[in-house]
């Protein structure tokens, strides 16, 4: 009995060792799991944190962009206003740092792709939270850092859907050409790239090749230089993307006249023209002009007459649109030059200057030399000079263009190759100033934008849905199909060749017509949600931009394409270059129940049926729907934006 007795108290005794031995080991494996499971919920909590804050602030990235609203915004979102920091954590212990290389109160890790610049430089918005002293669970011991992190990054967008039917013509080039051609023979003499520099000029573009002149040997009497403006790498005039100006039948919209010093031009020679000129009269350049009057130029001219002008009776005569203008031999100079009374018309392209003499003394070219009716002692030199007025068709967004040679511009004569001359080669610069026609607005008073949707074959409407018959629900619903950024694809000729093809599309089609009311049906569904509306339930917000309310219908979308898109007739393809945003501030019908309401109730006036109104923005769609491409949006660049959870 007693060794029962010893047995039992034995096992207790074992028991309560066992007990002792193991329970702190189990009260600190489940203060380590609770330690753990509690960090845990901190941690993603941090988390969720840093990503409302970045994906919120980036509601506030707009043109004008301001970094102080998207700090706010951000501060709000990561515990201060919205989502607090579980296990009542005081906000002190919580802190946000935006677009730090660092967490806070740490020296490292070491971010260095975050841009320091703040996010509306940097175009990115990231977010470093941390909480500081998490206690452990019997509070004997602190965590000191939880950090986590997120990243917005502004990416430019390459594809789009839901974007209305509208192709806004962009000026906004990547590369650029200039091409010297002998006119005469078409033949290329030389060529080299144009770079865009820092300089504006009167709200133009410059490109040059000032770091890298052009050697030019000049062998032909009639050199012309094409411009090349391209939306890709490529200048050859024949590629997709590539606009050259002119192509037309003087091949250049510069102009360069090679002279001869050879021969003689005493009697009973003809005459020598050695170098004709232009100079400015009231046009600020007398060979390139983009004046939108008239201005004058004249023209002033070297011709060897053998000797003394009066000793042969010497006459010359400048033709220029039909119109004579003599000139006078000036002693002093050995010139001779007109007045400077010239017009050159706006809009004209092309006006070549001619050179006739006449010789009223003497003998020339078996003929006695006479004044008045019957003198046979006469001739031309053809056209030794031409002055360019900016048009359209013809030079496109080009407001600016001279060549220049060692710092001196109208350099546009020269003297030719020849025996009596061997040192023919002349460095040239060719500088042009190219206008572009988009921008975001600034101010709530920025200029009025008006898209021409309809009406005649040179509109701005599309034909982007294959799905969708008719203008007016293109405009209602958007285009379904995605579309992509053309990175110099050549389009098919039509637009059922182009449907037949996988998406995205990187063209699309343009479309015809002249039903106006298409557009008042169309936008009356798509911001006031019914064909025919007896109120404005969409009210214009303009007045309160840039900060215009989120979910607004009359932001919408449009496709940008290359310049001169819509100058042709008929239905075709055109490249898409871009996506842009617009905030819609009136359209208009032409009756018949499509009216808009909002029109003379705070809409802004439409000059007629067919036109939508409004201003171009800077937009960056929060909803990252996959459209966002590789290139960093530039928040001081036309086009739109998407925001991407980049980290």
């Amino acid at each position: 009995m007693s060794e029962i007795v010893r047995s039992a108290h034995g096992e207790d005794g074992g028991a309560l060792i066992m007990v002792v031995f193991w329970l702190p080991l189990i009260v600190l494996l489940l203060t380590l799991v609770l330690d753990a499971a509690n960090w845990f919920e901190h941690k993603r909590h941090l988390q969720m944190q840093a990503d409302s804050a970045a994906l919120a602030a980036a509601q506030e990235v707009r043109f004008p962009c301001d970094d102080q609203p998207i700090a706010n915004t951000a501060s709000n979102y990561s515990g201060s206003q919205y989502n607090a920091q579980i296990g009542g954590t005081p906000s002190s212990r919580v802190h946000m740092l935006i677009n730090s290389p660092t967490y806070y109160n740490q020296t490292s890790p070491t971010d260095s792709t975050v841009s320091s610049g703040g996010p509306c430089a940097g175009s990115m918005i990231d977010v470093k939270m941390t909480e500081t002293d998490l206690p452990w669970f019997f509070g004997l011991a602190k965590v000191p850092f939880i950090n986590a992190h997120a990243r917005v990054t502004i990416k430019k967008a390459a594809t789009n859907a839901g974007s209305l039917p509208i192709g806004v013509p962009e000026v906004n080039p990547k590369s650029a050409r200039a091409y010297f051609v002998n006119e005469q023979t078409g033949q290329v003499l030389g060529s080299r790239d144009l770079t865009k520099t820092s300089n504006v000029v009167n709200g133009l573009a410059i490109w040059d090749n000032a770091g890298a002149p052009l050697p030019i040997t000049v062998n032909a009497a009639d050199i012309g230089v094409r411009i090349a403006l391209s939306g890709s790498s490529s200048t050859t005039c024949t590629d997709a993307l590539v606009q050259c100006y002119d192509l037309g039948s003087s091949n250049g919209i510069l102009y360069a006249h090679g002279w001869t010093a050879a021969g003689s031009g005493a009697q009973p020679n003809a005459p020598k023209a050695r170098g004709v000129s232009l100079f400015a009269g009231t046009c600020s350049d007398p060979y390139f002009s983009s004046a939108s009057s008239s201005c004058t130029i004249g023209v002033r001219a070297s011709v060897d007459f053998g000797g003394a002008p009066a000793a042969v009776g010497a006459k010359l005569t400048a033709v220029v649109g039909g119109t004579s203008y003599a000139l006078s031999f000036d002693s002093v100079s050995g010139l001779w030059q007109t007045n400077a009374a010239i017009p050159i018309s706006p809009n004209a392209g092309p006006v070549p200057v001619e050179l006739k003499w006449e010789e009223t003394i003497g003998n020339q070219g078996g003929n006695t030399c006479k004044s008045g009716n019957g003198n046979k002692c006469t001739g031309t030199f053809g056209t030794v000079q031409r002055a360019f007025s900016a048009t359209d068709p013809r030079s496109g967004p080009i407001k600016l263009a001279q060549i220049s040679e060692n710092g001196s511009f109208w350099a546009n004569s020269f003297q030719m190759c020849s025996s009596v001359n061997t040192s023919c080669t002349h460095n040239l610069v060719v500088r042009v100033g190219i206008q572009g026609n988009l921008a975001d607005a600034q101010s709530v008073n920025d200029p009025i934008v008006q898209l021409r949707v309809t009406g005649g074959s040179q509109n701005q409407s599309l034909d982007c849905d294959p799905n969708l018959s008719q203008l007016k629900d293109e405009l209602a619903e958007g285009c379904a199909p995605t579309y992509s950024l053309n990175q110099g694809t050549a389009c098919p000729g039509n637009a059922s060749a182009l449907w037949s093809t996988p998406q995205p599309w990187s063209c699309t089609a343009i479309q015809t017509g002249t039903a106006v009311n298409q557009v008042g049906a169309g936008m009356n569904r798509r911001i006031l949600g019914i064909q025919k509306p007896s109120s404005c339930t969409a009210p214009n917000n303009w007045s309160t931009f840039p900060n215009l309310p989120a979910g607004d219908p009359r932001i919408v979308q449009v496709f940008l394409t290359p310049y001169g898109s819509f100058s042709g007739s008929g239905s075709t393809t055109v490249p898409v270059t871009g996506f842009a945003a617009f905030y819609v501030t009136g359209w208009t019908s032409q009756g018949g129940g499509f009216s808009n309401p909002c029109e003379g109730n705070g809409d802004d006036p439409v000059p007629g049926a067919g036109y939508i109104v409004g201003h171009f923005i800077k937009y960056v769609k929060t909803l990252n729907d996959g459209s966002g491409g590789t290139e960093t949006c530039d928040l001081n660049a036309f086009g739109l934006c998407v925001a991407v959870l980049t980290d």
